[in-house]
């Protein structure tokens, strides 16, 4: 036992006591509650004493302005747990939107106290059923559908805890895996059927932010719960780095692996990749690409020149560096992404065939924000003209006008030749929206040929074209310079 004068306190800038923040992801793991500023929603990121940080989504209503005094509310299930003035302190603006941090005023947080006025919110949000979505005419029929949802994953459920349990009863040995092969093929014709019956349904939401806001409510408290045993379900939910599509998640979806303590989480993992996998088609489609661009211009002395913005864990550059289409191939990749864990994932998977090709490959990695590469001074701008210039899943967050702006400047970053690839969710009766809006609270923009094409007016390209990948969810974007 030390002695009180032999107690040390702290050194360096902890000297300064400040006192401590919670996530909240961990303080309400079942739902984190929104925090409301005018027309506004934000989602908490995290809570102190005299203080919140909360992140805006890019196409929120009326967004702050650092310096500004407002009123906030934090809700749960639509229902105000707190309420204060504040003063907004600090931004930080990236591609999914825009981390406020806000400095009470008037008030300040009682941990218990919210914590027991969230659990009472819960409740109440039970009870009632949601005011708000049952004074709609979509109510019955939508919470309907979503008893649908939940009855058809857990009578797959039930199949499989019998299988288990006759298993061990008549003293066979069966693993997870061979008990999932059971009915994983089974479920996705009915699964798939109902996603699309939620795409139909909350159609209905277009530019009625408060009936979409509750039916997102309504399903994060009845389906997203047993969706969230599947782990891709529970990583796009509770994003885990602060943003959705982290590229573990996007690994995930490559890695196309069984993942699950038990038979029925690896079936609801899988129904998860079932939604996912138009990132893996879509970064197949960029592997053949990438190839013609190394056989086009990469077999020289002046090697390929190939940029990535938003690059994650970049496995496309990877495949295409263990595939054959690679033996001799002269190229220089450069990938963009805000993330430094990203950028570690991609350097230490490619490292062993940058090695191996003696100098005739490189792999560079640029850590600088999405909003950084609109200015004219960025370092996308000091790149030499590019071959190839792709980013397939960064503009389904951002709104036209900085998807229009962004394309000019990718654009402008092309060799003469030179080919660029926009990716973005399709607009279509099977597309992502439901489960991704819905179930796990990711928010994209879906789009069509025509509101593509528009980005590149005025651009004068030699070729512009799109085309979709091969579940037709995600939509690629080609523009040729002259």
């Amino acid at each position: 036992m030390l002695a009180y004068d032999q107690l040390q306190g702290a050194s360096g800038r902890q000297r300064r006591f400040r006192a401590p923040r919670y996530e909240a992801k961990r303080l309400f793991p079942n739902s984190v509650p929104r925090v409301r500023v005018r027309s506004a929603v934000y989602r908490l990121h995290d809570v102190s004493l005299g203080g919140i940080a909360a992140l805006a989504k890019e196409a929120g209503g009326e967004l702050v302005r650092q310096g500004e005094t407002v009123e906030l509310s934090i809700q749960q299930s639509g229902i105000p747990i707190f309420e204060a003035q504040a003063n907004v302190c600090r931004l930080e603006n990236s591609v999914f939107g825009s981390k406020v941090a806000f400095s009470l005023l008037d008030r300040h947080i009682d941990l218990g106290k919210l914590l027991t006025r969230n659990a009472q919110a819960h409740l109440a949000a039970r009870t009632s059923s949601l005011a708000t979505v049952n004074a709609h005419p979509l109510s019955v029929e939508y919470r309907a559908f979503c008893t649908d949802v939940v009855r058809l994953l857990r009578s797959y459920g039930a199949i499989l805890d019998d299988a288990t349990r006759v298993a061990r009863e008549f003293g066979s040995v069966l693993t997870d895996m061979e008990i999932l092969e059971t009915c994983e093929e089974s479920i996705l014709q009915p699964w798939r059927s109902l996603w699309r019956t939620g795409n139909d349904l909350v159609a209905a939401t277009k530019g009625d932010r408060d009936l979409l806001q509750a039916l997102k409510e309504c399903t994060e408290l009845v389906v997203t719960p047993e969706l969230r045993r599947g782990s891709i379900w529970d990583r796009s939910y509770a994003k885990p780095l602060g943003y959705p599509g982290d590229f573990n998640m996007m690994n995930q979806v490559y890695d196309w692996q069984r993942v699950g303590a038990s038979a029925y989480d690896m079936l609801l993992h899988r129904i998860g990749l079932d939604v996912a996998e138009c990132i893996k088609t879509r970064m197949e489609v960029v592997v053949s690409h990438i190839a013609e661009a190394v056989r086009s211009c990469g077999q020289g002395a002046t090697p390929a020149r190939i940029a990535s913005l938003g690059s994650g864990p970049a496995r496309e550059v990877q495949l295409f560096l263990e595939s054959r289409a690679a033996v001799g191939a002269r190229a220089v990749f450069t990938l963009i992404d805000q993330e430094p864990a990203a950028l570690k994932y991609a350097a230490e998977a490619t490292y062993a065939q940058v090695l191996k090709s003696n100098g005739a490959v490189a792999v560079h990695g640029l850590n600088i924000s999405f909003t950084d590469i609109l200015r004219s001074t960025s370092a996308l701008a000091q790149l030499p003209p590019q071959h190839l210039v792709y980013s397939v899943g960064l503009l389904d967050y951002l709104s036209d006008h900085r998807c229009r702006a962004l394309t000019r400047r990718l654009f402008e970053a092309l060799a003469p030749g030179g080919r660029l690839i926009i990716g973005n969710m399709n607009d279509c009766p099977m597309s992502n929206h439901w489960p991704m809006e819905f179930a796990v609270d990711w928010s994209l923009h879906y789009r069509g040929e025509a509101e593509m094409l528009a980005w590149a007016e005025g651009l004068e390209p030699a070729h512009a074209w799109t085309e979709t990948e091969r579940t037709g969810r995600v939509r690629l974007l080609f523009l040729e310079k002259a």
